[in-house]
């Protein structure tokens, strides 16, 4: 990963969450209520809009979510508090197109149903709001966290499928047209001791709060917790789930999770951002891996103390890695700060990779995906 460019003047807060459209556009949300929407190919500012509506323009409200329409990519979803803001960015932003006002709690993420026809709102209360993008309506309300819902995804194929994680330390996947739960992990009944390890405290220290969840193109499913690690779950069967793979590299909470394509990106606290070796093929247990890089949970556990020694203050790429003895981390970047946010996104033949921290910069990296050479 080489840092290509930074972005800068568009805000004068922290920016919060990032997300990018086929258009080449970029928006981003910041605290103090404020969204900036980028061209991505001069990297500066068209508009700048404050999604509180005209009668809050003072408003104070972080921006916490974005995302843009999948068919429509020109129509962007904000989330500020306990509202989600509809715009059309082919327009002057001035006012939205539509308001979301069904969240009783401030919103955490937004995600977007991969045929664009639901939306879902995670927020503080633990409840998961889904709402009909086409009738612009509330179709159903999920509740089942007892604390603070941190991360929603929809299953990129299975058409009623949705996984959420908290700070409960619950994994929940759901089938959200009945508002039912399939199956359910509580991630501080895993094992994260690891006794051939050296490397103290944060596995065992800190609480296992699933700050981050995400759907792979193959329908893996991934999680990012407080204390540093990362599992690739299981579904054994329809109602249990398992842990698959558990990567340890990161050395504070991971803040976020997520695929480009069947690659894992994941982003900590400790201002580091990893690229990890998965599994390729299917989801579940039809796919039994021959992959000599990839072994079995427990064999995963003991040598990956290694790859949290192997992250140090390095930014070196898979070599390096390896050759501390870490078979799961592809690349590691040191990005310094510690991130809010990361979103790749392929332009043209280039892989990107957007970064927020906690200043009102957004750094943008190349980023080599498995089919890269």
């Amino acid at each position: 990963m080489e840092l290509r460019t930074k972005y800068t003047g568009g805000h004068t807060d922290t920016i919060l969450c990032v997300c990018a459209n086929s258009f080449k556009q970029l928006a981003t949300g910041s605290e103090n209520n404020q969204v900036c929407l980028w061209d991505c190919a001069e990297g500066k500012v068209i508009h700048r809009i404050r999604p509180a509506g005209s009668s809050q323009q003072n408003s104070e409200d972080d921006v916490t979510s974005l995302c843009f329409s999948l068919t429509q990519p020109h129509n962007l979803y904000c989330a500020v508090d306990t509202a989600i803001y509809l715009y059309d960015t082919r327009c002057d932003m001035a006012s939205p197109m539509a308001k979301f006002e069904y969240n009783k709690e401030e919103i955490n993420q937004l995600a977007l149903h991969p045929k664009d026809t639901y939306l879902a709102a995670c927020d503080d209360s633990g409840h998961i709001r889904i709402i009909d993008t086409n009738q612009r309506k509330l179709y159903k309300t999920l509740r089942r966290h007892t604390n603070i819902c941190s991360s929603v995804s929809f299953h990129p194929k299975l058409p009623w499928h949705l996984a959420s994680g908290g700070l409960d330390c619950s994994i929940y996947t759901w089938d959200f047209s009945r508002g039912r739960v399939f199956a359910s992990l509580s991630t501080q009944d895993l094992n994260f001791e690891d006794e051939s390890s050296s490397v103290p405290s944060s596995y065992t220290v800190n609480p296992p709060l699933v700050h981050s969840v995400s759907y792979s193109n193959n329908g893996d499913l991934a999680c990012g917790l407080e204390n540093s690690t990362i599992h690739l779950l299981d579904f054994k069967k329809r109602n249990d789930i398992g842990v698959k793979r558990t990567f340890k590299g990161h050395t504070q909470g991971v803040s976020q999770v997520i695929f480009l394509g069947n690659d894992l990106l994941s982003a900590g606290n400790d201002g580091k951002i990893i690229l990890w070796n998965t599994p390729s093929g299917s989801s579940t247990d039809e796919r039994k891996s021959n992959n000599p890089n990839v072994s079995d949970v427990n064999k995963d556990e003991a040598s990956s103390s290694a790859s949290s020694e192997s992250t140090g203050d390095s930014n070196e790429s898979t070599g390096e890695a390896e050759a501390a003895g870490s078979s799961y981390i592809r690349h590691v970047l040191d990005h310094g700060d510690k991130v809010n946010w990361i979103c790749p996104f392929q332009s043209d033949d280039k892989s990107l990779l957007y970064v927020a921290d906690q200043t009102d910069v957004v750094s943008v990296y190349s980023i080599m995906s498995s089919g890269s050479t």
